[in-house]
């Protein structure tokens, strides 16, 4: 009798046993992801056929992703908030999806209009080597893990109707905002009065004719199919527009030490790649429609100068309100630094 329990006893704890260390062995953390971006553009076939793998192999598969592309899940804004209550843990957002509203306001200062030179990624990558752990940490204070920084585009202007060559054709323009206070100030200071549209309804807004122009990075432009209505395109780099990876902070604390320190390692190598990835879809995808036929349209020197006067002033007038003053002066001191080294030593 005393030998039967034994046995059950036995067999009892090597059931258990095998349990724990079988669910041990397959355990994963399954992080639920949400983008705008469409699965079958190059930038997101990136992430999908190397950015996840790599993070999965360098976890030994406990590290999972699932995600929801084309934004079936919402826009940006949503992410966010199924990320608070942990219904997403993650999400590709930019900064007219809440970045500059709820994750890091800081980093609002980044697209200020004609703050770098156009296309200067160079300028771009300086001041991102010498702001990353401001911004970091203000968005870790925030409850978000910034992954990687995304420098999606510098964006266009695109026009359904007028040839924005001028100042005075911007104004008669129904312009669209859907940027959040920055833009609505930078629009309003060009003597536009935009039209406030949620992303949802860009598509629509600007098909119906309810607005007419946008500003947009160009790879957005092409997988909302809207370059089949546009007749104008003025490649004006108005502002640097940045984007964001980001986890959850409990979706993060969750991971363990060893699978946070394996994924940190790899993170500037896929930085990186995701960043050339996204530079070449935005170049490929302008270039096409321009091939479609959208006429392209520049501004005059003179003209130049009067958008930049309009807007000069915004950067002083939203520093305190949207962005920190002391983040506008640390960015204003690194480009003259930058650009005086760059220059010989010359300001």
């Amino acid at each position: 009798m005393k030998s039967g329990k034994i046995f059950i006893l036995t067999v009892s704890c090597l059931t258990l046993m095998f349990m724990f260390y079988s669910s041990s062995a397959t355990a994963q953390t399954i992080l639920r992801m949400a983008s705008l971006g469409q699965k079958g553009i190059s930038a997101m076939i990136y992430l999908d056929k190397t950015f996840f793998p790599t993070i999965e192999k360098v976890t030994d598969n406990e590290v999972k992703f699932d995600v929801y592309w084309g934004g079936i899940m919402g826009d940006e804004e949503d992410y966010l908030e199924k990320m608070r209550i942990d219904q997403l843990q993650g999400g590709m957002v930019t900064a007219s999806g809440g970045i500059t509203e709820i994750v890091c306001p800081d980093m609002a200062v980044l697209e200020l209009p004609f703050l770098f030179n156009p296309w200067a990624w160079d300028e771009v990558k300086y001041v991102q080597d010498n702001i990353r752990d401001d911004l970091y940490c203000i968005a870790e204070k925030n409850g978000y893990k910034i992954l990687i920084w995304l420098g999606v585009d510098f964006d266009q202007l695109y026009s359904t109707k007028h040839k924005i060559d001028t100042l005075e054709n911007l104004q008669k323009s129904k312009l669209l905002t859907w940027f959040g206070p920055l833009e609505d100030r930078v629009l309003k200071a060009l003597g536009v009065s935009p039209v406030p549209v949620n992303v949802p309804e860009v598509v629509s807004s600007m098909k119906t004719g309810i607005t007419n122009v946008a500003i947009s990075p160009s790879l957005w432009w092409v997988g909302a199919q809207l370059y089949t209505d546009t007749k104008y395109v003025n490649p004006l780099p108005l502002r640097y527009v940045p984007g964001m990876i980001v986890l959850s902070m409990q979706a993060w604390n969750r991971l363990s030490a060893k699978n946070r320190e394996a994924i940190t390692k790899v993170i500037p190598e896929m930085e990186q790649g995701l960043n050339n990835a996204i530079r070449e879809c935005n170049e490929k995808s302008y270039n096409a429609m321009l091939k479609y036929g959208i006429e392209e349209v520049h501004l005059s020197k003179e003209q130049l100068a009067l958008f930049k006067e309009k807007t000069r002033p915004v950067w002083d007038e939203m520093a305190g309100e949207v962005y920190s003053k002391e983040i506008l002066e640390k960015v204003q001191k690194l480009l003259k630094e930058y650009r005086s080294k760059k220059a010989g030593g010359t300001n």
